[in-house]
């Protein structure tokens, strides 16, 4: 009886694997910005006030120096003229002599000139106040931003995956046969 003996082995393969590789360098985006304030300036000019006491102090009989001026010269003139007009009507006086009208009598009516008092609040009048309003003033200054864009960057770097097959094993198929009676011995 003959027997076969196959021997076989498969072929083996092995890999040789480089996985692919993708490295990303990134820079992030950036904004830069310019800024400058608004800026508002107000001008608020502060009001005048104007108080005029020359009246209350010319009530009090003080002046300044040439309403002080005006003043006498005006009152020496009403008074020279009241003078003159006295010194007159007693020159009138005198010159009637013939009806009795003596100087005793003319002094004698002078002594007896009534005095006048008055008692008044000083001043009379209050003072004159005025103002100058002046409108607040403005200048307005708008802001501005400015903004540049630095666009961001992705560097890529990219390997891609190998496969190299290489073959582990080598197959092979042995067939081996055996027969009992060609092994005889004689």
């Amino acid at each position: 009886m003959l027997q076969i003996r196959i021997d076989q082995q498969f072929a083996a393969l092995g890999l040789n694997i480089q996985k692919p590789f993708l490295q990303l360098k990134t820079t992030l985006p950036a904004v830069e910005l310019d800024i400058q304030q608004p800026r508002l300036e107000i001008h608020s000019p502060r009001p005048r006030v104007f108080i005029d006491q020359r009246q209350c102090f010319a009530d009090m009989d003080k002046r300044t120096p040439e309403e002080f001026g005006r003043y006498y010269a005006d009152l020496a003139q009403q008074k020279g003229l009241e003078a003159i007009g006295t010194i007159a009507a007693e020159g009138d006086y005198l010159a009637s002599w013939e009806e009795g009208n003596t100087v005793e009598n003319l002094a004698a009516a002078a002594m007896d000139t009534p005095l006048d008092f008055n008692v008044k609040a000083v001043p009379q009048q209050p003072p004159k106040i005025d103002w100058e309003l002046h409108p607040i003033e403005f200048h307005f200054n708008r802001g501005n931003v400015d903004l540049q864009l630095h666009r961001g960057a992705i560097d890529s770097q990219f390997q891609w995956g190998r496969v190299n097959p290489y073959i582990e094993q080598q197959n092979y198929l042995k067939i081996s046969w055996y027969d009992p009676q060609l092994n005889r011995t004689i």
